[in-house]
């Protein structure tokens, strides 16, 4: 099953809102993130075989990170439909 567009949003508003709350108790962000990072990483490696879970690994360290930063929310959505239009499995 793949996540709707607002299964995604909703997934992401969730995790910014943890997020949020970590660093008002004096999180800092990076230990928040890694954790954040680390479970996600933990459940695609238990749930995936080999293949897949180093085919998606090396696509994630791939990717350009820089490019995403300076992406307001509608340029992300662009960016998603045409991910989605490619036929591309986001995770």
């Amino acid at each position: 099953m793949i996540m709707t567009d607002d299964e995604m949003k909703d997934l992401i508003e969730t995790l910014t809102c943890m997020f949020e709350d970590q660093m008002a108790e004096g999180v800092h962000p990076i230990s928040v993130a890694s954790v954040m990072l680390a479970v996600a990483v933990k459940q695609l490696k238990r749930r995936l075989d080999p293949e897949e879970f180093s085919a998606i690994m090396e696509d994630i360290t791939s990717n350009q990170w820089e490019e995403w930063e300076g992406l307001s929310d509608e340029d992300i959505d662009i960016l998603l439909e045409e991910l989605k239009e490619d036929k591309k499995v986001i995770h």
